[in-house]
């Protein structure tokens, strides 16, 4: 049976879950909720689940990068478990750079299948290594935010973390067309 390793990450934003395989990350969550995490992490992948911190120190060094404002881009390997189609829009999605955005139709396009937006949207929200592969960088083709699974919210939150959005008052600005951030 495949074992599977996890862990909780402190940040800023709070605990961030983590699992991966001897291949690579599988899971990351931007969840305070262990259960939750755990409930996910078992209805994707049949495995003996392990906690073992000691496998995601080079996450963690680059998460706390991350969250102290560097423009990085994770550097872990990954063990997408997805329908083939799921991972070449995963892949899209992970190269889009730290402070810039794209759309769902511009995936399509990138990926050659400009027909296709509607699937590229169901890809992007079933994006299981979130943040990571940061799906909050896709927004709607007409400079609106989009939808996000973990919520618009947490999606401003990290936007304003990579210099997208801007804060008043300490909340993220709104109703801002999002298309000069395009690449």
């Amino acid at each position: 049976m495949e074992k599977i390793y996890y862990v909780g990450l402190e940040t800023p934003m709070g605990i961030m879950w983590a699992a991966t395989s001897e291949r690579g990350l599988v899971l990351f969550q931007i969840s305070n909720k262990k259960d939750t995490f755990m409930k996910e992490l078992k209805s994707r992948i049949e495995a003996e689940y392990i906690e073992d911190p000691s496998r995601f120190k080079d996450l963690k060094t680059q998460l706390e990068r991350y969250f102290n404002g560097e423009k990085i881009i994770f550097d872990v390997p990954f063990d997408f478990k997805g329908t083939p189609f799921q991972v070449e829009v995963w892949n899209a999605i992970y190269a889009i750079p730290n402070g810039k955005l794209t759309s769902y139709g511009r995936i399509a396009k990138a990926i050659k299948r400009p027909n296709a937006v509607r699937a590229v949207g169901n890809a992007v929200g079933a994006n299981p290594i979130g943040l990571v592969v940061p799906c909050h960088r896709v927004v709607a083709s007409d400079g609106g935010i989009g939808g996000f699974g973990g919520g618009l919210v947490l999606k401003r939150k990290l936007l304003v973390q990579e210099g997208i959005f801007k804060t008043e008052k300490g909340k993220p600005e709104k109703d801002v067309d999002l298309r000069r951030y395009f690449d």
